[in-house]
């Protein structure tokens, strides 16, 4: 588990909880030896950002046997009826990147570059962007050039899946949504060195400092800035909470698959360069001189 893990350690140590950390970098079988590694050490709650959706049924599984109940943090495990899903809304992340690129750029060539197919996170956004973009597909406004799915998220593959579309359909490419801000990275790279960086609309999501400092340049249209700060301190008081042998509910439900499960749901915020300094730069998440700074 990575995104906001030092926080996490923070704000569970103000709240009396002592946390073990570990990051299996992208690999399913390191995760799952490191979980049984955790319970034997007999911890109280198992936290989860699954690397694989499909895969991490298993880690589920091995807390369920030794009565640990299971947070799935940041990520859905599929088919696995975790106790709780705590993540951001990523189908509005999806909704909020194509209802501003569809108001900039109502007609004309769309790609899709989403994020990782085993990340359950890339469906829901690429689901919310579609919910935007098909009317204008009906009504043949927007036409969908091309679309792929980024396997490990790598930024060098979606620099050369665009250059190989650039390739194929040049000028008509008018806006391409991207499944976070490296792969955006990638997108206006490939559209730089064709000079076409300036004439295409790209979004993306994270809020990377590097993607907000693109933002103020104008390099780069929209990024989607996502509170990890809410994110940790609702899980520290969903871990609270399942320590004391609460039971979880929630007005929201996600579908894993098989099973119905509460889902807690952290909001999300749109971020241009009108209002960059009064979201990220305002929550601290960035600082206003490091944003502002020339990018090399």
């Amino acid at each position: 588990m990575d995104t906001g893990s030092g926080y996490l350690m923070s704000k569970a140590g103000q709240a009396g909880i002592e946390v073990i950390v570990n990051n299996a970098n992208k690999d399913s079988e390191l995760q799952y030896e490191q979980v049984l590694k955790m319970l034997e050490q007999g911890i109280d709650v198992l936290v989860i950002a699954p690397n694989d959706s499909e895969n991490e049924i298993k880690c589920v599984k091995a807390a369920k046997e030794k009565k640990v109940p299971v947070i799935s943090y940041d990520r859905l495990v599929s088919n696995a009826d975790a106790d709780v899903y705590i993540s951001f809304d990523n189908y509005q992340v999806g909704v909020i990147m194509a209802t501003y690129l569809a108001e900039k750029v109502p007609k004309g060539g769309y790609m899709i570059v989403s994020g990782a197919k085993n990340d359950s996170n890339s469906k829901m956004i690429h689901d919310g962007a579609m919910s935007v973009l098909q009317p204008y597909i009906d009504r043949g406004d927007i036409e969908l050039l091309a679309e792929t799915w980024v396997e490990g998220w790598t930024r060098e593959t979606a620099y050369n899946f665009v250059s190989e579309q650039i390739g194929t359909h040049g000028e008509k490419i008018k806006a391409i949504i991207c499944g976070n801000d490296s792969l955006a990275w990638g997108t206006i790279d490939a559209l730089s060195e064709a000079q076409m960086a300036e004439q295409v609309q790209v979004a993306g999501q994270d809020a990377d400092l590097v993607a907000c400092q693109r933002i103020v340049t104008g390099k780069q249209a929209l990024t989607v800035y996502k509170p990890i700060r809410n994110l940790v301190e609702k899980t520290v008081e969903l871990c609270l909470a399942l320590i004391n042998g609460e039971k979880m509910e929630s007005d929201t439900t996600i579908y894993d698959g098989t099973y119905d499960i509460p889902y807690i749901v952290i909001g999300v915020t749109a971020v241009t360069k009108d209002n960059i300094d009064e979201t990220v730069i305002k929550d601290g998440f960035h600082l206003y001189e490091d944003v502002y700074q020339a990018e090399d």
